[in-house]
């Protein structure tokens, strides 16, 4: 029967007996790492092929990343000819449609020859949140600056023309451009033509309310008046000492400070009848001295006459 492998710790002793006995330990030492060692060690190796397979897989994992989008194009001056320069490109956080999350970052893209662009980016179409872009700076060599917002869609590649976007939704701290603010603040009121809820205002032009406004009870003199108020202020008018248009009584002397209506009508009526009758007096009376002395002149030429 074969004997079993010794222990390694006494692989490391023999006593000291002589050349003889050393040079059977030696080969009893071969024989041994022969047998045993080369089991433990195929094992060990299968642990380390295992997990260095391990590894190579987890790096792999790690180094895919979120799907990208490839945006190739050619970058021109304004006169046509092909621009060098720099485009600086950066973006705020997200997670990637495809579920990766992205942090805030930039990169520098340099034109290549012919004004060739290429770069690839993280796709902002379908990520979350929404309405995320990249903002895109071309600092070109001819001293032109110009700043591009782009949305990258997920199928590659792609132009800048393709990808050019307005920003108008996403997140509240990204840059609007100048037609999205005018296109924003259009159809508000200019501050200077618009009535506040909080100052002292002068208000001109007529105005018309679809329903009554609200008032507060009036202070000043020139404070406009609530119905209530108004009410309680004419609530004990027309009563008590003063006599009512229809019905009531009156009692005690009347003291008017002029005549009543029906009374200056009769008063006016007398005073045409007396101005009528005294002209009638006058007349009378002048027709009643010309028959007088009428009469008295036709008697005086009658004495005179020569014939009685």
């Amino acid at each position: 029967m074969r004997k079993g492998c010794r222990s390694p710790e006494r692989l490391f002793y023999w006593p000291e007996s002589g050349s003889h006995a050393l040079t059977r330990k030696e080969k009893e030492m071969r024989r041994l790492f022969t047998t045993c060692f080369p089991r433990a060690g195929k094992a060990a190796i299968s642990l380390v092929l295992v997990l260095l397979a391990g590894l190579a897989l987890s790096t792999q994992s790690q180094a895919q990343g979120p799907a990208l989008t490839t945006i190739n194009d050619t970058v021109y001056f304004a006169d046509g000819s092909p621009a060098t320069g720099t485009v600086l490109i950066s973006w705020p956080s997200f997670v990637s449609p495809d579920g990766y999350a992205v942090p805030a970052g930039n990169q520098s893209v340099t034109l290549g020859a012919q004004g060739a662009f290429t770069a690839q980016l993280v796709p902002t179409v379908g990520a979350t949140p929404a309405g995320i872009y990249y903002v895109a700076v071309f600092q070109l060599d001819d001293g032109t600056v110009r700043t591009e917002y782009w949305a990258v869609p997920t199928t590659s590649p792609v132009t800048i023309a393709q990808i050019l976007t307005t920003p108008g939704s996403g997140l509240g701290n990204l840059v609007a451009t100048q037609a999205y603010v005018n296109a924003a603040i259009a159809p508000l009121a200019v501050d200077a033509t618009v009535v506040h809820l909080a100052g002292t205002e002068t208000i001109i032009g007529t105005k018309q309310f679809t329903v009554p406004p609200s008032l507060p009870t009036p202070v000043g003199p020139n404070d406009g008046a609530n119905k209530g108020y108004v009410d309680q202020a004419v609530e004990n008018v027309g009563s008590g000492a003063y006599v009512p248009i229809a019905g009531g009584t009156m009692t005690g002397p009347l003291t008017l400070p002029g005549e009543p209506g029906r009374m200056k009508l009769v008063e006016d009526r007398v005073a045409a009848l007396e101005k009528s009758d005294l002209r009638r007096t006058i007349i009378d009376r002048l027709i009643t001295a010309a028959i007088t002395f009428a009469i008295s002149a036709v008697i005086s030429w009658h004495d005179r006459l020569p014939f009685k």
